[in-house]
């Protein structure tokens, strides 16, 4: 089953235990995040504005949902600021028992910054090559960068998951991160 949405169409792929991944419109892209037993978000990403440039998350404009006979569920986004071109993918993998968030930026100039930003609900702490482990409403939560090309950075309750790297070139930069449910 495949379900495009494009400038304000909610999308919310349920992936049972393994959360409710929420796409909402807000401004003039596309906001997520995921819930857990409950109504209230326990990762939501933080977006910026129109005006930035390099924003703080990818700024997804265009989403389409897509479902595979294996179970995986995916939701593709794509969206434009300043002079990137963004791409995203969030894959439901039920026997994996996790989400694999993969994300890319295409610009013509080197970018100031990229990253994928999320205010984490309940208590987190940094793992060392674990990622960042939490729990939420009697959840346990691992994000995980997936390496080589990704890092994350924990502070006050604020994921910031980004390139180990950034080219002084035109290129397209990648990273991607694991959310597990424990």
């Amino acid at each position: 089953m495949a379900q495009s949405t494009r400038g304000g169409e909610p999308l919310s792929p349920d992936g049972g235990k393994l959360g409710v991944l929420k796409f909402t419109w807000q401004a003039d892209r596309y906001h997520h995040h995921w819930e857990f037993d409950a109504a209230e978000p326990s990762i939501a990403s933080v977006e910026s504005t129109s005006a930035d440039a390099w924003p703080i998350s990818p700024p997804l404009q265009q989403i389409h949902q897509q479902s595979f006979a294996d179970g995986r569920q995916v939701v593709f986004g794509v969206g434009m600021a300043g002079r990137g071109h963004w791409s995203a993918s969030f894959t439901l993998i039920p026997d994996l028992h996790c989400w694999i968030v993969e994300l890319a930026c295409r610009s013509p100039q080197e970018p100031d910054h990229l990253a994928s930003t999320y205010q984490l609900s309940g208590d987190w702490q940094e793992q060392g090559e674990q990622g960042i482990a939490g729990s939420h409403l009697n959840q346990r939560l691992t994000v995980q960068p997936i390496a080589p090309g990704s890092l994350a950075d924990l502070e006050s309750n604020v994921l910031v998951i980004r390139p180990s790297s950034l080219a002084d070139v035109a290129t397209t930069h990648q990273w991607a991160f694991r959310l597990r449910i424990a």
